[in-house]
């Protein structure tokens, strides 16, 4: 199921940044995302964005997009000179860019901010409560709680400081048919025929209940961060002499 970001909580990521196209430039952004969708969508806004990933199969669909600069490479060893870029945003991969918060540090420029954005879904609505109940069943490793606060991490960084957080509430259309597809996970797959029938019309029972007649809509919680760069922490001191290369692709 794709998910359409929020504008709202795009604007207060956002907030105070400068918007493109800045004295005649675009303003120059770098992205960490499970996806190249939302850096896609950033580069169409007008901004000069740089995704990152250590896995070059997330960021190739953003091959040929317009504005889009690609690097494969590690959180914790960014190909970037200092203060290249005005904000950095993470979008659904915090954890595995809390190792390199000292990098991005080094590269955003003095007053830049980190962005950070975390989709979950929101388990207090009564019918979501029961699917995963029913899935459960199953196999526990879906559609189960997450453990902790994910941005912790974020919030005690020696790096970073005027934090901000807020969280935005988000639905998503669902039909009967993408709830089935959503639940018909590997283990799901793996029952008998009888029992999977069983558990498929179970599923689709908690959807017409739920649904009324009506568009089912699946909630989630999105959780915003922001935060501006303190480099004064940085073990070696930013140089703002030299602009990094960067290749288009």
């Amino acid at each position: 199921m794709a998910f359409t970001f929020p504008q709202a909580a795009l604007d207060w990521l956002f907030e105070g940044l400068p918007k493109p196209p800045v004295r005649g430039e675009r303003a120059s952004l770098l992205t960490f995302a499970d996806s190249s969708v939302l850096p896609r969508g950033l580069a169409r806004l007008g901004y000069q964005v740089t995704a990152v990933d250590a896995r070059f199969n997330r960021v190739r669909p953003a091959l040929g997009s317009t504005g889009m600069c690609l690097a494969v490479a590690r959180p914790e060893a960014l190909p970037f000179d200092d203060c290249r870029f005005e904000g950095v945003l993470v979008y659904q991969v915090f954890a595995e860019v809390v190792g390199g918060l000292s990098e991005i540090a080094r590269v955003l420029r003095p007053g830049g901010r980190l962005m950070i954005s975390q989709l979950s879904r929101d388990d207090t609505v009564p019918w979501v409560r029961d699917l995963s109940e029913l899935l459960h069943s199953v196999d526990h490793s879906v559609m189960s709680p997450q453990d902790g606060d994910p941005l912790a991490a974020a919030d005690a960084s020696k790096y970073f400081t005027g934090v901000e957080r807020r969280d935005f509430r988000h639905w998503e259309a669902v039909t009967r048919d993408t709830m089935l597809e959503m639940v018909t996970t590997p283990s799901v797959g793996r029952l008998t025929e009888p029992s999977r029938s069983r558990f498929l019309r179970a599923a689709a029972d908690i959807y017409t209940s739920a649904a009324g007649g009506n568009e089912l809509r699946l909630p989630y919680r999105l959780r915003c961060w922001h935060a501006t760069v303190d480099q004064e922490e940085l073990t070696t001191p930013v140089s703002l002499d030299d602009p990094a290369l960067v290749i288009a692709v």
